[in-house]
C-alpha cells in the first residue's frame, strides 16, 4: 500500500464563473441545478448518448479536480471525462475517461490546467445521465496529515422510535445516518494557513456551503464525502508558538 495521500477539499467551481449549459435537457430539469450545491435538485439529459456540461468562464481559469454528488452514473454505466478549450472549439482532454463504480460521491484529480472554456463529458449507451452537484475547480490539499487518532467516517443514525404502553417496540423511523468527521491538524505553517486555508474559509466554508472532502484519495478513493461545517463549529487556529493547529468538524448524510 502506498503512503496515505494528504486530505483534499474541493470548494471552487468553474461552473460558478459563467452560465452552465447542457447538450440537452429532459422536461422539468435545468442545467443551472448542477451548481446550486443541493443534492435534491437535478439536471437530467433528454436521452442517452454523448453529452456535455459546458461553461465559459470569461477568462482563463484553472482546474485540477472534479467532484460529483447525486447522480446515476454508476447505474447508467457512464464514461466521464473533462476537457478544456481556449476558444470554445478546439478541446483538450484533461481528465481521462473513467467509469464510476457506483452512484455515490466522486472526486477525481488531474494535472492542473488553465483555460477559458471547460466541459464535463458524459457518455451513456442506454440510460439518460442525471446529476445534482457538479464541481470543477482547484483542489485544496491540506499541508499535513490528520494527527492523533482519526476515524474517517463515524456514523450517527438519526431515528425516532415508538413504544406501546407496555414498553414494546412498535416501530423505528430512520430519518438518515449522519457522518460526523473530526480531523485535527497540527504544526501548520502560518503562510499555508493564510495563503490556502483562509481563502477557502472566508470565501466558502464559513457560510455553511457544502464542499467535497477526501481523506486519502490514493488508497481510499471511494471514501469521498460532500460535507459542510458542523452546526455550532467555531474556527480556532492557535499558535504553538510558531506553528498553528486546526480542527475541522464536518457533517454529511451517508449515501445508501
Amino acid at each position: 500500500m502506498a503512503w496515505n495521500a494528504k486530505p483534499i477539499i474541493l470548494y471552487e467551481n468553474r461552473f460558478e464563473d459563467g452560465t452552465p449549459t447542457a447538450t440537452d435537457t429532459a422536461s422539468g430539469y435545468y442545467a443551472a441545478n448542477i451548481r446550486d450545491l443541493r443534492t435534491y435538485t437535478w439536471h437530467q439529459f433528454a436521452a442517452a448518448g454523448t453529452k456535455y456540461y459546458t461553461v465559459d468562464c470569461g477568462e482563463a481559469k484553472s482546474a485540477d479536480c472534479l467532484g460529483i454528488r447525486g447522480h446515476n452514473l454508476g447505474t447508467a454505466a457512464a464514461s466521464v471525462s473533462v476537457e478544456s478549450s481556449d476558444n470554445g472549439s478546439d478541446w483538450t482532454g484533461r481528465l481521462a475517461a473513467f467509469e464510476p463504480s457506483s452512484d455515490r460521491a466522486i472526486l477525481k484529480t488531474f494535472t492542473s490546467a488553465s483555460a477559458r472554456y471547460w466541459r464535463v463529458k458524459i457518455v451513456t449507451a442506454a440510460t439518460a445521465a442525471k446529476t445534482a452537484v457538479l464541481m470543477l475547480g482547484v483542489r485544496l490539499t491540506m499541508e499535513k496529515w490528520p494527527s492523533g487518532e482519526f476515524d474517517p467516517a463515524p456514523e450517527s443514525p438519526l431515528s425516532s422510535s415508538k413504544y406501546s404502553q407496555q414498553g414494546h417496540l412498535l416501530g423505528v423511523l430512520l430519518d438518515y445516518v449522519e457522518i460526523a468527521i473530526t480531523a485535527k491538524f497540527q504544526r501548520l505553517s502560518p503562510a499555508w494557513v493564510e495563503t490556502y486555508f483562509r481563502p477557502a474559509w472566508d470565501g466558502h466554508i464559513h457560510a455553511g456551503r457544502p464542499f467535497f472532502w477526501a481523506w486519502d484519495i490514493t488508497n481510499h478513493p471511494s471514501e469521498v464525502y460532500f460535507v459542510q461545517i458542523a452546526d455550532g463549529y467555531r474556527l480556532s487556529m492557535p499558535y504553538d508558538p510558531v506553528r498553528r493547529s486546526l480542527t475541522l468538524s464536518m457533517r454529511a448524510a451517508k449515501e445508501q
